[in-house]
């Protein structure tokens, strides 16, 4: 709660009266220690006011006033401002600086009220009250009784005001407030020339910065250049020795001695790991590139639980001193995601569970947190992941050295993969784990893939260059129709060698490849490019694809459409949706 307590009051009747108000508000301000600034922006405030009343009112009064708080301080100079005038007929007008008079009323009212801390106006047909005032800062002692009754006696022995001695003091005043403003305006230009030389910096630092991207992004495209070109070219030796140790095993060329099959069977064994490995090194390239292959199927949750059961009674053989279980859902629930993808991150978990386990049991718990995602929980009661490896086993090749457990086999690719095919089906891999005790990974990941996903984006091919090498002129229209509200140059190749010059002249952005091409197969095609247009193929194809050839065509390039599936509108545009998101 504050008070109000009066310091003076003086009538304006006169021109005089304005000048006397303006030496009497400066005054009372130097009493109070303002700053000679402040005393005078109080000042001019008071005296703008007090020549409204005498020119507008004819007369009028001001009352000052010294503000307490409740805690006994000096805080304010106030005032009122008193007329009973005709009033301000567009108040609004004139303090939002919108209302031009040709007198020039409401130019000093705006800024009388700019220079003060407090400002309040009431108005009408029988006069006009202002209450202003100026902050005192920092806070006073309140002033006993005998100093303002001493500064009202100086203030009423000012006496007759001299106009001319006022314009004395107000020209003062205005050099003072000049070589204020002067040195202000010094200290704006050291501030305009310090942030100009700091956005310089920045600029820099920002050029800098996407330099270093552009480098990381080519580090990392190389990276998964280099995994996809040595997995492939690792396939081929591999499967000579897996298929030539088969033959041995099964003694197609005649019988081996228990040591040679012993011996067979550690070359059979170290090539089925090397062909894992080499199998997960290209998934997590394709995953990184943005050109792993996702196909949705409708499939039943429950149908997928038993698959998961089959799979961990066959490998808990393997482990005869665990206990495992599976517990399913106890409803039933379709998914529309990538089966086989979800299977594979599910593997990698089990798998991981129980080589992680020396003793104890595995269990799968699956749940349906809402009705647009499924969760899937392993947990174990292994040997647990510290505080400072838990961030560290979603890093590629990442090998967690455990107490106890040497002879644990993997390559530190699992989680990594897992967890990049889990953002893929839009989902996530979370941990906890306590050591000593087991650990819990969860997954998430949503029913139905293409709901709200690529599809909801806006699409616009303006500006990049689409070549379509089909010999059936009915499959380029129907593309070439599906593609021209997007605005892309359209370019078409009736064959493999009608697209060469294409390919090399325009270098498109997307490529649509038939295989089956009158003179050459499209597969052949796509193996005579270059690698960095590998991922703006789009194979698009009428011709029947089992599961391998699926495969070896989605690893070779930015996907695989079949020209007879159900949606295969939506399947082109989610993959040009997915598509125009990444092309250098």
């Amino acid at each position: 709660m504050t008070e109000l307590r009066r310091l003076t009051s003086l009538q304006i009747q006169a021109e005089t009266d304005v000048v006397a108000c303006r030496q009497c508000a400066k005054q009372i301000a130097g009493w109070l220690g303002l700053a000679p600034l402040d005393q005078i922006r109080f000042a001019t405030a008071v005296s703008e006011l007090a020549r409204n009343v005498y020119q507008y009112a004819g007369s009028g009064a001001f009352h000052f006033y010294l503000e307490r708080d409740a805690r006994g301080l000096a805080v304010a100079i106030m005032f009122d401002a008193i007329d009973h005038g005709p009033g301000i007929s567009q108040l609004p007008q004139v303090l939002d600086g919108s209302y031009v008079s040709p007198t020039g009323m409401g130019v000093g009212m705006l800024g009388a009220q700019r220079l003060l801390d407090y400002w309040k106006v009431d108005t009408g047909q029988n006069g006009t009250h202002i209450r202003g005032g100026k902050a005192v800062h920092p806070a006073l002692p309140f002033p006993d009784v005998e100093k303002i009754e001493a500064l009202r006696r100086t203030l009423a022995s000012g006496g007759f005001a001299d106009p001319f001695v006022a314009l004395q003091e107000q020209g003062s005043e205005l050099l003072l407030t000049t070589a204020e403003l002067q040195s202000k305006q010094k200290e704006l230009e050291a501030t305009n020339l310090e942030l100009e030389t700091t956005n310089k910096g920045v600029v820099a630092l920002y050029s800098e910065l996407e330099k270093t991207a552009q480098e990381l992004t080519d580090a990392s495209e190389s990276k998964s250049r280099f995994f996809s070109n040595m997995t492939h070219e690792f396939r081929t030796p591999i499967n000579i020795i897996e298929n030539i140790s088969k033959l041995l095993l099964n003694g197609t060329d005649g019988e081996l001695n228990p040591e040679q099959l012993k011996q067979v069977g550690f070359i059979a064994a170290a090539a089925g790991e090397l062909a894992e490995m080499v199998n997960e090194l290209l998934d997590l390239a394709q995953a990184e590139s943005g050109r792993m292959e996702v196909v949705p199927t409708t499939f039943t949750l429950q149908s997928f639980t038993e698959q998961l059961r089959q799979f961990t009674a066959a490998l808990a053989l393997r482990y005869p001193h665990l206990s495992w279980d599976i517990i399913p859902l106890d409803h039933p629930v379709i998914l529309e995601t990538d089966r086989n993808r979800l299977f594979q991150i599910m593997r990698n978990l089990i798998s991981n569970a129980f080589k992680y386990t020396p003793m104890g049991n595995v269990t799968v718990r699956v749940f349906q947190p809402d009705e647009h995602a499924i969760e899937l929980l392993v947990e174990d009661t292994g040997v647990g992941i510290s505080d400072e490896n838990l961030g560290r086993i979603f890093e590629e090749f990442a090998r967690i050295r455990m107490p106890g457990l040497t002879q644990v086999q993997g390559n530190g690719l699992g989680l990594p993969l897992a967890q990049r095919l889990a953002v893929l089906l839009r989902g996530e891999i979370r941990v906890t784990s306590v050591p000593g005790k087991g650990s819990r990974f969860s997954v998430s990941v949503a029913r139905h893939l293409q709901e709200g996903e690529d599809d909801a984006l806006p699409l616009s091919l303006e500006g990049l260059s689409v070549l379509i090498i089909d010999d059936n002129e009915g499959d380029r229209y129907l593309l070439r129709h599906l593609l021209e509200p997007y605005n892309p140059l359209i370019i078409e190749a009736n064959s493999a060698g009608d697209s060469i010059d294409k390919l090399h002249a325009v270098r498109p952005d997307i490529i649509f490849l038939d295989l089956e091409l009158p003179d050459i197969y499209g597969a052949d095609l796509l193996e005579s490019m270059d690698w960095a247009m590998h991922a703006r193929v789009l194979i698009n194809t009428a011709k029947p694809l089992n599961e391998a050839e699926r495969a070896t065509l989605a690893s070779q390039s930015a996907g695989v459409l079949q020209k007879g599936q159900p949606a295969y509108t939506e399947s082109v545009l989610r993959h040009l949706r997915r598509l125009t998101g990444g092309i250098a």
